[in-house]
């Protein structure tokens, strides 16, 4: 990427002010004059820019030496992100649990908290609980609120990320919902909303299994099944509703109204439903979770084995099409289920070879997340720390 040269003068500051912070968040330790040549900006512009954020304390000083100095020569002096006066909370609603994390400008998690979420999951409810839950989060490791950039949260659904507006969230029938401006005037802080998973996906960009990578085709198979897809680093931030490509002409109704959607043979409320199909369940507490069906298989149980390799084979053929249509460098299984391993992974990459093209088979890797249960959140956190450090000049210039 490289900033503009001609246009209005404001914006090119902006964009060389994202470009900075986001180099020095890539090299954590780099010096004026590299900054300089990563990016091609003056070296006036550059440092101008530079004084300004160590002013605003997104930037600090240190005359740390680093490998390849001159020896005996003066060490140049490096520049890192603030990591003590300026903090990020992350949110992630889920059907069953919420998660959050407060952590610095370097997405270093400084604490953690996961509870399950109220079981009316009405949203006046998920409100008072995420600010209650921002509260204590902050009070238990004295962080003050006007020490916080922002807020970052995740939740299940159709996000419209620009306008902050939960348009359709099956899990906790909500529609037209503006989620954002009710959680910022809750809690009085800067709030950013978005789709669980393309959180997920860029928790893994930024600090997961795929850092490197530019294309990306995210899965999360959860509760339900939700995708993302990354493309020359950038998210795809319209509906990506994967978990409802329809995979198998059996009668089996998926929980968006339709049939034989991938949801509905290879989500984590499939894999329950088929272990309890014919189970005389009096409460809850009766029900085999995947969880138990996982600890099962790995113990020889051949039908837990069986509903498994199905999930996994309706998982792989459903990816092939993805692959043979966008040919990602990189997807990614996350979200609880992928936590089965390879009682998942091992039928549905089998599956995926049958039906993919081979030339794509080999620009093709198919991983585990690497943040596993806490990518969104993570990815959440990331969000904020994306539009409140890097993207929003009125913080920087606050």
């Amino acid at each position: 990427m490289s900033a503009p040269r001609k246009g209005d003068p404001e914006q090119a500051r902006q964009i060389n002010t994202h470009l900075i912070l986001d180099a020095v968040r890539k090299q954590d330790l780099v010096s004026r004059a590299e900054l300089s040549r990563i990016l091609s900006v003056s070296k006036m512009t550059t440092s101008t820019i530079v004084s300004d954020l160590i002013d605003k304390g997104l930037l600090v000083e240190t005359d740390s030496n680093i490998s390849g100095s001159p020896v005996g020569g003066r060490p140049p002096v490096l520049l890192t992100l603030d990591t003590a006066q300026n903090f990020i909370v992350g949110v992630d609603i889920g059907t069953t649990t919420v998660s959050l994390v407060v952590g610095n400008l370097k997405g270093r998690i400084i604490e953690q908290r996961r509870i399950p979420t109220r079981r009316d999951r009405t949203v006046e409810s998920i409100l008072e609980q995420v600010g209650d839950l921002v509260q204590e989060l902050l009070d238990s490791v004295a962080i003050p609120f006007a020490s916080v950039l922002g807020v970052g949260v995740s939740v299940a659904g159709l996000v419209e990320k620009k306008r902050g507006f939960v348009r359709f969230s099956p899990d906790f029938n909500w529609k037209d919902v503006e989620f954002q401006s009710l959680l910022q005037d809750r809690l009085q802080l800067p709030v950013v909303i978005d789709n669980c998973t393309r959180a997920a996906a860029l928790g893994e960009m930024w600090y997961g299994a795929a850092v490197e990578a530019k294309t990306l085709f995210y899965v999360n198979v959860g509760y339900g099944i939700g995708s993302a897809v990354v493309i020359d680093g950038r998210a795809y931030e319209h509906a990506s509703e994967f978990g409802h490509i329809h995979v198998t002409s059996s009668p089996l109704k998926c929980e968006c109204g339709k049939m034989g959607c991938l949801e509905a043979v290879s989500s984590g409320r499939a894999i329950e439903q088929f272990a309890n199909d014919g189970v005389d369940t009096k409460t809850e507490t009766d029900r085999i979770t995947a969880k138990e069906l996982s600890v099962a298989a790995r113990r020889g149980d051949s039908e837990a084995r069986s509903i498994f390799e199905k999930a996994g084979k309706y998982l792989g053929r459903a990816i092939s099409t993805v692959a043979n249509l966008l040919s990602p460098e990189l997807v990614i299984i996350g979200g609880g289920i992928s936590r089965s391993g390879d009682l998942l992974m091992g039928p549905l990459e089998k599956e995926f070879e049958v039906h993919t093209m081979d030339a794509i088979i080999e620009t093709t890797t198919i991983r585990l997340s690497k943040l596993g249960v806490d990518a969104s959140v993570v990815g959440a956190m990331a969000l904020a720390l994306d539009a409140f450090v890097f993207h929003q000049s009125q913080l920087v210039n606050r």
